[in-house]
């Protein structure tokens, strides 16, 4: 296979779960990672996901409770909480209104990506009009697309990271003091340097990933 730059960003990166606390990422790979994140793409457009970035070791010491003593929270360079917006992902919401509006100019145009293509076809057919965790969890989704991209990024900016999906999902969000009803914790990304020896990458072969049909 040719050399590419980005693949071997891939094979580099790893779940790093040990941490050098003496090094931090520079603020200008962290605003462009960050600018990627904002970049990346969701579903319909409708920009579910949210950022919380922790500065404060108070806050980290706290986060690190409610993820059952994981050190990567106070040791990486940065940790970062995703949250997914839920009740403003209904199709008659002002919010998904004024996302399809950027795109569309009139008002009926409007209304038929919001209860048509969005609220019927997507929402209805699967359920999540009528099933509120389903739709809290469709818009969780979106943000390890987000998430997926940021951490990739990091490693082609030779950036260590953790993907951290093991919390107290209660416990977090009464830390964060999050509205529940608008709001929820979905992952963590830990960002950061390696004090530790890269684990060995176990993958399927392509054969295996890959069907032709």
């Amino acid at each position: 296979m040719k050399q590419d730059a980005f693949l071997d960003s891939m094979q580099f990166r790893f779940a790093c779960k040990i941490f050098d606390k003496t090094r931090q990422i520079p603020c200008d790979m962290l605003d462009s990672i960050l600018e990627s994140g904002r970049l990346s793409p969701s579903s319909f457009g409708l920009e579910p996901t949210r950022i919380i970035l922790l500065k404060s070791d108070e806050m980290k010491n706290k986060v690190k409770d409610a993820c059952w003593g994981q050190d990567q929270i106070s040791d990486a360079s940065q940790t970062i909480i995703f949250t997914s917006l839920k009740i403003d992902m209904l199709p008659k919401t002002n919010y998904v209104f004024n996302k399809f509006a950027r795109r569309v100019k009139t008002i009926e145009d409007i209304s038929y990506y919001a209860n048509v293509r969005y609220g019927e076809r997507k929402l209805e057919t699967l359920g999540y009009t009528i099933d509120y965790e389903k739709l809290g969890l469709w818009s969780a989704h979106q943000a390890y697309i987000m998430a997926t991209t940021m951490m990739n990024h990091a490693a082609f900016l030779g950036i260590d990271s953790c993907m951290i999906e093991g919390f107290d999902k209660k416990h977090l969000e009464s830390v964060l003091g999050l509205d529940t009803f608008k709001e929820q914790v979905t992952l963590l990304l830990c960002l950061g340097y390696r004090n530790m020896p890269q684990s060995k990458r176990l993958r399927m072969s392509i054969d295996e990933l890959v069907k032709i049909i």
